[in-house]
């Protein structure tokens, strides 16, 4: 299951999220970015950094509000982290959790000191496995260290099988730092739902309203009873303190945070180039520990939620609690190296070729796509996971190809003048147009090749002007566009040669005027004819008339 989706709608070509993505765990197709989950080891920096919101991460709000209504007993377990997540003191937010519907609340730093007693035992030299992501780097990216990583359960897996041997027919959701610890809670089976913190506090606002709205606690069970050394776990250097080494001035320890430090001390690590004095390796994937967890709110700063955090384990009760019992905290690791396809030398050259690479000088590592170098680009395109056409350079090279192929092939005669008026580039239809050459006039001003009179007009009224002008000297009859580019300070006049469709309108107007002249002609001759037979069939009409009256005389007589 993933825990990342991209909105497809919402992606848009920006490369933003490849460009922060340590492992290159984003492949790009059809100019949208997918999550590889097979690199991906859920550091979630591919959320934040996306300035189109193009992240749907899984949650389970929705259905911890359903629990809730529910008829069983819901359980919630905080990680230690909680206390710099609430701007509220604990008894308001505890207060709320219960006006939610949480019947019981615990920390699942309770379940540390187990872990803790077995770090402080355990052989060396030792890679600390309570972060899942660097757990998942190193199984993916690191196998060969794979038998370093300390083969305990982290606090919250270990916590969750101690709660649900305490309830089993109640509903047990966790709370937790980052999607990656979502991801591997999520594949327990005592767990019914996990969100993070920030979700929590979503779900909280939605459901009970304002944290300050309540101040006294409802009928429910609160147990926050973990020690000052398992609430710190979460913070850089603490962990080691906690183990029993003196931080920072141990070098027998190493702490390390910040993906990009865990990258470099693992290769080290691969390499044998860390110092055999270090036993033991306390590394967290996020800058600063779980305190700057994905899955954290940011209304405060890393400081006020580290001060937070240390507030709140001071508070602690040493010997208040009773130790959580577990009888196996062991686990194992699988390693699942990520398989890389590489390209072949002359494979190699033959990409970078279409990327329009193809000296070591047209490799401008400009980091425009998303990767380092032109190479890795192209290492990418071999294996499915970008496209050629990320490469922004190159799309600007085509582009000006395309817009010279353009220019070049047009039947429109294009003059490209400064401001200065003076001639910047010709294109071959004006070259015909104007019965010159280029090389001739460059620089020249394009009084001496047409008259400068629009070209003028335009510059100072930075406006288009479209209008029909004759060339005499020329035989040329043109369809003026002329216009200003301000970001180029050049002006474009464009000349669409209207020349034949002028003389064909001069023809069809003469053989208009020929046509009426001659109908109306026609017409009067016809008028002539019809007046002459009119007058014909008059006279002829009288004639008869008389005979015919002598007749009927005759006969009446």
């Amino acid at each position: 299951m993933g825990l990342i989706k991209t909105v497809e709608a919402n992606c848009r070509d920006c490369y933003k999220c490849v460009r922060y993505c340590p492992v290159k765990a984003i492949n790009v197709l059809d100019g949208r970015a997918q999550i590889d989950e097979e690199r991906c080891v859920l550091c979630s920096r591919c959320i934040p950094v996306c300035p189109q919101n193009a992240r749907s991460v899984f949650n389970q709000i929705d259905y911890v509000k359903k629990l809730l209504k529910g008829p069983k007993p819901v359980v919630l377990s905080l990680p230690p982290t909680f206390p710099g997540a609430i701007e509220e003191s604990e008894e308001e937010f505890a207060s709320l959790l219960h006006k939610t519907g949480f019947s019981r609340v615990f920390e699942s730093a309770e379940a540390a000191g187990p872990i803790l007693d077995y770090y402080r035992q355990a052989d060396r030299p030792l890679i600390s496995s309570v972060c899942p992501g660097v757990v998942s780097l190193v199984e993916k990216y690191f196998p060969e260290l794979k038998n370093r990583l300390a083969p305990v359960l982290s606090p919250v897996i270990a916590h969750s099988k101690y709660l649900r041997g305490l309830f089993p027919g109640e509903h047990l959701v966790y709370a937790v730092s980052c999607e990656a610890q979502k991801a591997e809670i999520l594949k327990e089976p005592e767990v019914d739902a996990v969100l993070t913190l920030s979700e929590l506090m979503t779900l909280l606002r939605e459901v009970g309203g304002d944290l300050k709205a309540y101040t006294d606690r409802k009928d429910g069970e609160i147990a926050l009873k973990a020690e000052f050394r398992e609430r710190t776990m979460g913070i850089e250097g603490a962990f080691s303190k906690a183990v029993g080494y003196d931080v920072p001035f141990d070098t027998r320890s190493a702490v390390v945070s910040g993906f990009e430090n865990c990258m470099d001390f693992l290769k080290k690590m691969q390499q044998q180039r860390i110092g055999r004095e270090v036993e033991f390796i306390e590394i967290w994937l996020c800058q600063g520990g779980c305190i700057n967890g994905a899955g954290v709110p940011d209304t405060l700063t890393l400081n006020e939620r580290k001060e937070r955090v240390l507030q709140f384990a001071r508070s602690a009760s040493e010997g208040d609690k009773q130790s959580v019992q577990l009888e196996d905290i062991s686990r194992e690791f699988v390693e699942k190296p990520v398989e890389v396809t590489v390209p072949t030398p002359k494979q190699l050259e033959e990409i970078l070729a279409s990327m329009g690479k193809r000296t070591k000088a047209d490799e401008l590592d400009c980091g425009a796509c998303g990767y380092d170098t032109c190479r890795e680009k192209a290492k990418a395109v071999f294996r499915g996971a970008a496209e050629i056409e990320m490469c922004i350079p190159y799309m600007k090279t085509r582009a000006e190809s395309m817009n010279d192929v353009i220019i070049q092939a047009t039947p429109n005669g294009i003059i490209v003048c400064d401001t200065d008026l003076r001639i910047v580039t010709i294109n071959p239809a004006a070259e015909k147009m104007f019965q010159c050459k280029q090389e001739t006039l460059k620089g020249k001003k394009v009084s001496a090749l047409v008259d400068d009179g629009i070209f003028r007009e335009v510059l100072e009224t930075k406006r288009l002007i479209a209008r029909n002008v004759e060339y005499p000297a020329y035989g040329l009859k043109v369809r003026h566009f002329v216009f200003y580019v301000p970001k180029s300070q050049v002006v474009i006049a464009i000349f669409a040669d209207i020349t034949e469709q002028s003389r064909q309108q001069d023809q069809l107007s003469e053989l208009r005027k020929e046509t009426l002249e001659r109908a109306q002609e026609v017409i009067n001759k016809q008028m002539r004819v019809a007046q002459e037979i009119a007058s014909l069939l008059g006279e002829t009409t009288a004639e008869t008339k008389v005979t015919l009256d002598q007749l009927i005389r005759i006969i009446k007589g």
